[in-house]
C-alpha cells in the first residue's frame, strides 16, 4: 500500500465510529511507517487523531510531528524567506541549527498565556514565530529589509511606507548579533495604549514576572522584520492603519522612541514619537528571544 493510500485510509478511519473490536489500521504497519504517515498531517489533524484511541494518541504525541507541523504552518523560517525572495537570500544560514533550535514547546505554552490577554483571538493567533537570519539579504538591517520589501512596495524608494531619515542614519546599518528565533505578539498589549513609555515597560515587566517568561519591548529591527514577514508570507498587515496601531521600540534618540506600525496598502511606517502617551495609537508589543 502506498504512503498516500495509507494516509487516506487513516483519514477515513478518523471519521468512523471507533470500535475497539475492529482492527486498528495502523496495526498493519510498522510504527516508523505510521509516524511517517502522521508526519504529513497538519496541526488540526494531529489534534483530531489524538481522540481516536489511546494508541493513536500515543503515536500522534510524538514531539517531532508537532515540531514539524509548527515549522510548516506557523513559523516564518529560512524556507519561507527563501520562498518569498529566492534561496540566495538565506544562502549562508545553518538550516539544521535553525530547525533544531525551533522553540515549538515555548510557542505552545506561550500561546496559552497570551490567550488570556487576547481572549477574542484563537490561541495560535496571539503570537508570531519568526526566524531572524543574521545574513538575510547579505546582512539583516533596516536598510536591507527595506530592499526586500521593495518587491511588494515597488513605489517606495526605501521599501517602507515612511521611515524617518534620522532613523535610517542612526539604525539603518545596525544588524543583529546572531541568527535567532523570536516570538512576538501580533498586536500591542491591550493595556499598553496611550501610556508613557515607563508605564509600558512596567506592563511588559509585570507580564514577564507573572508568567516567568523573559518578554521585553522589541527593538526596531526586530519588530519591523517580524511584522513584514507576516505580510511577505500571507499578505497580513499586522499593526495596521485601521485603526492606526504602533508598537514603541527600545531605541531612543533625542528624547523620542522609535515606533513601528501604521501598516497600510503602501507599506510599514517607522517613525519617532515622544515617550509620553499622546493617544491610543501607541502601545507596546512583547517579544521573546531564543
Amino acid at each position: 500500500m502506498s504512503l498516500i493510500a495509507s494516509r487516506n485510509a487513516a483519514n477515513s478511519f478518523i471519521g468512523e465510529d471507533f470500535n475497539e473490536t475492529r482492527q486498528d489500521p495502523t496495526s498493519f504497519f510498522s510504527e516508523e511507517l505510521v509516524l511517517e504517515i502522521f508526519f504529513y498531517f497538519n496541526l488540526a489533524t494531529l489534534g483530531t487523531i489524538c481522540c481516536v484511541s489511546k494508541e493513536w494518541k500515543r503515536l500522534a504525541n510524538e514531539p517531532t510531528l508537532w515540531k514539524s507541523a509548527i515549522y510548516r504552518e506557523i513559523a516564518f523560517g529560512n524556507d519561507k524567506w527563501a520562498q518569498c525572495f529566492g534561496k540566495d537570500v538565506v544562502k549562508d544560514e545553518d538550516n539544521r541549527e535553525e530547525f533544531s533550535s525551533l522553540p515549538w514547546k515555548d510557542f505552545i505554552e506561550d500561546c496559552k498565556i497570551f490567550k488570556s490577554i487576547f481572549p477574542e483571538k484563537k490561541a495560535k493567533d496571539t503570537l508570531m514565530l519568526v526566524r531572524l537570519p543574521k545574513t538575510l539579504n547579505g546582512q539583516l538591517t533596516l536598510k536591507s529589509l527595506g530592499e526586500l520589501a521593495k518587491k511588494y512596495f515597488s513605489d517606495s524608494d526605501t521599501g517602507y511606507r515612511f521611515i524617518w531619515s534620522n532613523i535610517v542614519d542612526e539604525l539603518g546599518d545596525k544588524s543583529i548579533h546572531k541568527s535567532r528565533w523570536v516570538l512576538m505578539t501580533k498586536d500591542v498589549l491591550p493595556e499598553s495604549r496611550d501610556k508613557a513609555y515607563a508605564n509600558q515597560q512596567k506592563i511588559v515587566a509585570e507580564l514577564a514576572e507573572k508568567s516567568l517568561i523573559s518578554y521585553e519591548i522589541p527593538a526596531t529591527l526586530e519588530s519591523a522584520a517580524c511584522i513584514l514577514s507576516q505580510y511577505f508570507g500571507s499578505k497580513t498587515r499586522l499593526f495596521s492603519d485601521k485603526p492606526p496601531t504602533f508598537t514603541r521600540c527600545q531605541e531612543k534618540d533625542h528624547g523620542f522612541h522609535t515606533v513601528v506600525g501604521g501598516f497600510g496598502p503602501d507599506g510599514l511606517k517607522v517613525l519617532e514619537r515622544s515617550n509620553e502617551g499622546s493617544n491610543d495609537w501607541y502601545g507596546v508589543a512583547a517579544l521573546r528571544k531564543f
